[in-house]
């Protein structure tokens, strides 16, 4: 035997003021927000954006202060990483620098120490010397833990590396 359970719904008489009332903020709201939104964002978004530009025009007019920090730069044996490690060296910043070609990279190193670099792994020298390549995950990971050995900590990683420019279809 079958049976069949008939269900009694029962709801509450729906009171038309409230869905009035509803309905009444929804408007007010559709109103109300997106001009509170617009007064908002052109009375402190202006101030804001201003300060904002004050703050770094001024930086740009401080100089950095990189004395005594360690700065690692990968592709430093010519080109942009050698420049860069120039400039950390006369701001008299403690200098990791790495590349491939290490008889290049003992060059810019002795640049570097005369130009104001204060430390180096070689004995008697001011910059850490590793030649290695950064495309190869485990010589970065080495360059990293030698920098650490070696000065403690490092402040700041410069990348400088030649790239091929080719079409996409043509990268392996």
């Amino acid at each position: 035997m079958l049976s069949v359970l008939n269900t009694i719904t029962v709801t509450a008489p729906v009171n038309h003021l409230q869905t009035e009332l509803v309905d009444f903020i929804h408007h007010l709201l559709r109103i109300i927000f997106p001009l509170l939104t617009i007064l908002f964002l052109s009375f402190f978004m202006p101030p804001y954006l201003i300060l904002k530009l004050i703050s770094n025009i001024s930086r740009s007019f401080r100089p950095e202060n990189v004395a005594g920090k360690v700065v690692l730069i990968t592709g430093a044996s010519s080109g942009i990483g050698e420049h860069i490690a120039y400039e950390y060296a006369r701001k008299g910043a403690h200098l990791a620098l790495v590349a491939r070609r290490e008889d290049r990279l003992g060059a810019v190193a002795d640049k570097s120490r005369r130009l104001g670099s204060p430390d180096v792994l070689i004995i008697s020298t001011d910059v850490l010397i590793i030649p290695t390549d950064v495309s190869r995950s485990e010589d970065c990971k080495i360059v990293v833990d030698k920098a650490v050995d070696y000065f403690g900590f490092y402040h700041l990683i410069s990348n400088a590396a030649i790239v091929r420019l080719s079409m996409f279809e043509d990268v392996t």
